[in-house]
This record gives C-alpha cells, structure tokens and sequence, in this order.
C-alpha cells in the first residue's frame, strides 16, 4: 500500500488516472439502473443503452470526478484501500442524498465520483448544501459548471430518448 501522497502523484503521473476505470462503469451501473426503476436492465439485455447512459454522464463532467479541480496533484483520490492504483475508482453518487431523501433512485440523480468526493465532500448531503458549504469556492464553481452541463443533457432530445429506450426494461 502506498501513502496519500504516492496515490496522488500516481494519478498526477498518469495521463489516463480520470478515464482508465471507464470499461467498469457499465457493470457498476446496471444496479443503479435496477434501483432507479429499470429491473431488467442488463449487460445482456441492452449493453449498448447501458454504455449510452454512463457515456452521457460521465461526458457532463468532462471524463473526470464530479467534483475534478485541476491542480498539480489531484484533489479526487481513492478509497485507501486503492491507493496504489494509479487511476480513479469510481463510485456512483447521488446528488440527492441516498441519507436525506425518499426516493434519490432516478437517474438524473446519479453521478460519478471518486471515494474520497462520495464520502469526504459530499458526506451524505444534498448537492445543495455542498453548494452552500463550499460556496465561492473551486468546488462550488464545478458543481455549477458540472449542473448547467447535466441540465443541458436532461432537457436534450438524446436523453429523452434514451429514457425512452430503457423503459422498455422497466
């Protein structure tokens, strides 16, 4: 295992660190899909719809953590558990909070971070009150950046008929 700062100049070192753990994203998402309404999405079912979601998602946020600020070292690291890992472990986060909210499974809520974003920067609150928290700084200008982007996507005519694909899987 290596320390903090290894990880971080590991990721800093690799050109690929915010896109190397694509090829696992469709895998991880078919259980957000599931949870977000749609059971009968599968890797064997519709692997194609699967890539087009996590494609239009991880494009809101330009390939990287959805709280990514550019720096010398990284500030979107893993779980210590991959720190000698020199690229991102994604998790899905929901921008509602799974803690704060009845029903956060839709998949507009649904983001892509690394482990030390999902649990050190937005602990479990609504992306509103991160806004809040973090407000004037470099974070709080990437969520917005991230959001127009995501808001952008939703009212788009290409995600309303990729909502309309999957709910053939419902």
């Amino acid at each position: 295992m290596s320390t903090l700062q290894q990880h971080r100049i590991a990721l800093a070192k690799n050109n690929q660190a915010n896109t190397q753990d694509r090829a696992r994203l469709d895998k991880t998402a078919v259980a957000h899909l599931k949870q977000c309404g749609f059971p009968k999405a599968t890797l064997f079912r519709c692997p194609e719809l699967i890539s087009e979601f996590v494609d239009k998602v991880f494009a809101t946020q330009d390939q990287k953590p959805f709280f990514h600020i550019e720096n010398d070292l990284p500030y979107c690291w893993n779980a210590p558990k991959d720190w000698n890992k020199d690229f991102i472990v994604y998790e899905w986060g929901h921008l509602r909070s799974k803690n704060q909210n009845n029903n956060p499974y839709q998949i507009d809520n649904l983001c892509l971070q690394s482990a030390r974003c999902n649990q050190h920067i937005q602990t479990s609150m609504d992306i509103e009150e991160v806004l809040k928290w973090l407000d004037g700084s470099h974070v709080a200008d990437r969520i917005r950046y991230v959001q127009n982007k995501r808001d952008l996507l939703f009212a788009s005519v290409e995600w309303k008929n990729l909502e309309a694909k999957l709910s053939q899987y419902k």
